[in-house]
Parts: structure tokens; sequence; C-alpha cells
């Protein structure tokens, strides 16, 4: 069997923070969302000493609520992430709040250095640092984003039943979620702002469909008091609207796993079954690995890598016991 990290040992000394000092752990987590704190919780329950660090910017901070996560059906985004952070207490995880400047290997162990001079020294690194989306470039639309403008029709498609609803977007991507958004309303409009780029057979579909095709220069959306009224077009006309599904290319949030060696294809860090990166003692978890994860299927992945990531660490142990090496 193939080893993949090796077993850095119970932690020598630990630090509630990472400052001037140095904090030694059997593992550290670069990211504290949803995946990065199911991952330490995982492996602090499996005994290891656990450190997380996370620049406290989540991805879903300005959604409303998050859904399809059994148990936790539209809870808030902050009050799931204090919810994390106290399950992942208990068990001995530390979090640190800071930025990641620099990943780099000392012998056998990766050494994380953080904003303001602390460092995190451990056997093997977890990297949950998402993903990151980039709108369509409409004036307006950003500051709306989390609340009327959103992207995923199995996150929002429920709340926006009976609703004039548009997606902003072309090609692949806006079809999926335009076939999506058919099961939730009636009234449902692709907004391409130029070129819709779907070929005659999906363009008829619509028509047949009663979804309405606007190629027309979109000039800005609009807003009342922080809630959407509609989309303006170049020409003056405004198409009442009371949610945006907006088209978003998502790409790698942090530069991090790419700097470590990682293979990084689209969004996503490319990894085996297990969440193993290829670069020894670095695993990936959640939308970093699969972009196209929601909340709940990243509690999943984190999960079962970090049971793979504890095997791995046994099981290095062992053999590094047997062999004296």
């Amino acid at each position: 069997m193939r080893t993949r990290c090796l077993d850095s040992g119970m932690a020598h000394s630990t630090e509630q923070r990472v400052g001037e000092t140095r904090t030694e752990a059997d593992i550290v987590v670069v990211g504290g969302g949803v995946a990065g704190l199911q991952a330490a919780l995982v492996l602090g329950r499996a005994r290891r000493s656990v450190t997380v660090v996370d620049g406290g910017e989540p991805r879903n901070a300005r959604a409303r609520a998050v859904h399809n996560l059994a148990g936790h059906e539209g809870i808030a985004p902050a009050d799931l992430l204090d919810r994390a952070r106290a399950d992942a207490r208990r068990y001995g995880v530390r979090i640190v709040t800071g930025t990641v400047t620099e990943a780099r290997r000392e012998g056998p162990d990766l050494v994380v250095a953080v904003g303001g001079g602390g460092t995190v020294r451990a056997g093997a690194l977890v990297l949950a640092t998402g993903v990151a989306e980039d709108l369509p470039q409409v004036e307006g639309l950003a500051e709306l984003w989390g609340g009327d403008v959103v992207s995923c029709p199995y996150c929002h498609g429920w709340e926006a039943q009976g609703l004039p609803v548009a997606v902003v977007g072309s090609g692949a991507r806006a079809w999926l979620q335009l076939l999506l958004l058919q099961r939730f309303t009636d009234d449902l409009v692709l907004l391409s702002d130029g070129p819709a780029e779907l070929d005659a057979a999906r363009l008829a579909h619509l028509r047949r469909t009663s979804v309405t095709v606007r190629e027309d220069p979109i000039a800005r959306v609009v807003a009342d008091r922080g809630r959407l009224t509609g989309v303006e077009f170049a020409d003056g006309e405004l198409l009442p609207r009371g949610v945006l599904f907006a088209s978003a290319t998502r790409r790698p949030a942090s530069a991090l796993p790419a700097a470590l060696g990682c293979d990084v294809v689209d969004a996503g860090v490319t990894t085996d079954a297990d969440g193993f990166t290829g670069v020894p003692g670095v695993w990936a978890v959640g939308s970093c690995a699969q972009p196209a994860l929601t909340v709940a299927g990243s509690v999943g992945h984190a999960t079962t890598t970090a049971i793979a990531l504890n095997t791995a660490l046994i099981t290095a142990s062992f053999t590094a016991s047997i062999t004296g090496v």
C-alpha cells in the first residue's frame, strides 16, 4: 500500500492562538467553512490534534438560509457555522482566525504561515478553501447576491415558486438552470445579454414550453430597499422580476492549492476517491475538490476524506514502527 502521508504523532505543544509562537498539530485544516469544520470534527473525534485556520469570509455568508441539510433545514449560514465551531471545539480542535500566506514542506512536515507572524506545523494538511463565483457583469447584480440573486435551483428553487424568474447568462449552464426552474414557475425568462449560445433544438424547446429568450443588452438590475424589482434593458424597458438566477463561473477561492503543487482543473483540485491530492500529506475536501457540491454534499465529502486521512496516518505509523523508517 502506498504511504500517502506521515504520522507526526500527537502534538508536543498546542497554542489556543497562532501569534508569535508556533503551533504543532497532527493536521492543519485551511478553511473553516462547513467542509473544513466537518473534517476537523471527524479528526478531532479520532483523537487527532487539529488546528483550523480560517479567514472568516464564508462563501455563503450573504445567503438567507441553508437548505437541503437534514436536521438544519432553513438555518442561517452564520448560525450553522457557530454550531459547527462549537462542535469541533468540544473535541479539542483549535480554530484560528487568520489568512494563510504560505505553506511549505520542512522535512516530513508541512508548515503553514498565517498572517501576523504565526505558523502551524503539521504532518498533514487538509485544503477546505472552497470556490468563488464570478457573476455576470451587470450593474446592480452583485449587490443582491445571496438574496434575490442566486445560482443554484436546488438550493433556492423552492423559494422561487410561482414568482417571475429570470436566468441571467447563456450557454450550457443557463440551459440546465432553465430546465430545473421550470418545475417551480411558469413565468421564466432567459436574459442572455447577447447571444443565448443555444442550438436550434434547445431554443425550439424553450419556445414550446413558454420560456422567453431575451438577447437584448441589459443596462442594470433594479432594486428597492435591497429587494429586486426588475431588470432594465439598454433601451429603457423594465422587466419586472422577483428572483434572478445568475449563471456564475466558478474558480478556486485560493491560490494555495496550486502553490502546493496540486493539480487544479477548472475550479477544482484533482484528488483520488479518498480526497488525496497526490501531493504528499495534502488532502482536499468539499467544493475545493468538487466545486458543484452543496453544503450537505460538502459535509459528506469531508467526512469520507477525513476517515481516509486518519486511516492513512495510522497505516503510515504502523509501517514506520515495523520498518524503523
